[in-house]
């Protein structure tokens, strides 16, 4: 029997292999490292099914031997400070009408699309490979065009 370190540290590694999310993380303002600490921080105490101190967290890091409690809280703080950036920029947009903008359409009609589809996308994981694999490639798909067309790449083609 695994003890909660391992199973912890498995269903983390499983998350961060899902290609929807690496294609998200790719494009996102967080690098992997603040994104596995934020996931830690956030959802470790679930996933371990126990109350885990700062020195817990930072033993789930990847690396074999984890990493120092300093090293995770600076780690932590700049993914916090990265995703209140990224909501502000929301706001800002929200509030100036830009989320109306054509360029910005696609990555709302991708967000829609992939909120609909996300317990579906897990059930054909399990029982439909094949079709799990044509719909991720789609949803990533629509995530690029969404990005080279906030760019002008694909406008007016």
């Amino acid at each position: 029997m695994k003890g909660w370190h391992e199973a912890t540290r498995s269903v983390m590694d499983e998350t961060l292999r899902d290609r929807i999310l690496s294609a998200l993380l790719q494009r996102s303002n967080l690098t992997k490292i603040q994104f596995e600490t934020l996931l830690v921080d956030q959802l470790g105490h679930d996933i371990a099914n126990k109350r885990l101190t700062r020195s817990d967290m930072a033993q789930l890091r990847r690396d074999q031997k984890g990493i120092s409690r300093g090293s995770f809280n600076r780690t932590l703080r700049q993914a916090r400070e990265n995703v209140v950036e990224a909501i502000y920029t929301v706001l800002l947009l929200g509030y100036c009408g830009l989320t109306e903008s054509p360029s910005i359409a696609p990555f709302l009609e991708a967000s829609e699309r992939l909120k609909g589809q996300t317990s579906q996308i897990r059930d054909a994981a399990q029982n439909e490979p094949e079709v799990y694999l044509r719909t991720v490639d789609s949803i990533i798909d629509d995530l690029d065009q969404a990005f080279r067309a906030i760019f002008g790449r694909n406008r007016d083609t």
